[in-house]
């Protein structure tokens, strides 16, 4: 029974050991771990005949060497009437303005396109119906803000609209209760 305690006891410690070692690298790997990114929310597509600037959703990015130029940038648009919901540095460099976006929101890339000149369409596979403007070293400049801010879709056309954060308004009980006399 001796020789039994002699050598259970360093290989239940041994083992305990090994368990508290696993223990805390799951912990620390666990914790240090990039936290999930949400999927993205899908765009709304709305049959309408026009598109006007408080339609589309833009994230501007600086991707040149132009300390501020996303700032700015999206400072005008914001004063034209655009919905700016994130700007910031990319790590992705281009030389001129590019307009990114999915392929089945072309009027609000255009209506974008129409803030800046020299700028090019990239298409990607975004679901959630927001506009990029990446800005790059040689920035092609802005247009008059004085040019109509509304772009017109091909009849029967659509477009894919960011969904509203806020719940669409739904009757209240007062409004839908007739009056009996």
């Amino acid at each position: 029974m001796r020789i039994f305690r002699l050598i259970a006891t360093p290989v239940l410690l041994l083992g305990l050991l090994a368990f508290l070692v696993w223990g805390a690298f799951w912990g620390w790997r666990n914790l240090t771990a990039p936290l999930p990114t949400p999927e993205p929310t899908p765009c709304v597509t709305v049959t309408t005949d026009t598109v006007t600037v408080a339609d589309v959703s833009v994230r501007v990015y600086n991707g040149g060497f132009t300390s501020g130029l996303a700032r700015r940038q999206a400072s005008r648009l914001e004063d034209l009437g655009f919905n700016v919901i994130r700007v910031g540095n990319t790590d992705e460099r281009v030389s001129g303005t590019v307009i990114r976006g999915n392929e089945v929101n072309v009027p609000a890339k255009r209506l974008v396109m129409s803030s800046f000149t020299g700028a090019t369409f990239e298409n990607d596979d975004r679901v959630d119906g927001t506009v990029d403007v990446l800005l790059g070293s040689d920035f092609g400049g802005e247009t008059d803000p004085e040019t109509e801010q509304i772009y017109q879709v091909s009849s029967g056309g659509s477009v894919c609209l960011p969904p509203s954060p806020e719940p669409t308004d739904s009757p209240s009980p007062s409004a839908t209760a007739t009056t009996e006399s």
